[in-house]
């Protein structure tokens, strides 16, 4: 989890309101341009903030790619430091199966990273609950397309398609008990 920064750390990192005073920009700009942007830490009162780098190369990103990347993933904006972590977390295992020369142990890492995504899409759902941000079947939905996104991302990261036992294989390290089979 991202602790709350202070003193010198914190002089590094923006809030919204300061980068769009610092840059000249409209804060509603930086909240779209930042909403998919995972917060490189957060104040002592939980409020996110990103690097300044971050925060340019969000902004360079033009607004119809930004519209057109197909990630479900922040479709509600839902901020919290525990999911943010977990995001980056993802985002660092997907990177490093993708960079990794062998095949086999790809695809182990990818069966590494399934607790992960359930861990994930059950606490997408707290949060979104907590927050009342959509009645509970559109959230649950909404948690079910990130889910499989997220699964795919995973999939091209090893090389191993859904049709040759990836997804039995994440299936199993995700739910090791799902055929009734739970130890008494």
């Amino acid at each position: 989890m991202t602790r709350p920064l202070d003193g010198k750390e914190m002089e590094n990192l923006f809030s919204i309101n300061r980068a769009a005073n610092l840059l000249e920009r409209d804060r509603a700009t930086l909240v779209r341009a930042l909403r998919r942007v995972p917060p490189d830490g957060y104040s002592k009162q939980g409020q996110p903030r990103w690097r300044l780098p971050a925060i340019i190369n969000a902004l360079a990103v033009k607004p119809q790619v930004r519209r057109e990347t197909g990630k479900f993933r922040d479709r509600y904006g839902l901020r919290s430091a525990t999911l943010d972590a977990l995001r980056r977390e993802y985002e660092e295992q997907v990177a490093s199966i993708a960079t990794e020369k062998s095949l086999d142990v790809r695809r182990a890492m990818a069966v590494a990273v399934a607790p992960l995504l359930q861990e994930f899409q059950k606490l997408y759902l707290n949060v979104g609950r907590s927050l009342r941000i959509a009645d509970d079947d559109v959230l649950g939905a909404r948690a079910d397309l990130i889910w499989g996104e997220m699964l795919d991302e995973v999939s091209a990261a090893a090389e191993w398609s859904r049709d040759d036992g990836f997804f039995e294989r994440m299936s199993e390290a995700m739910w090791p008990h799902a055929d009734g089979d739970e130890p008494a």
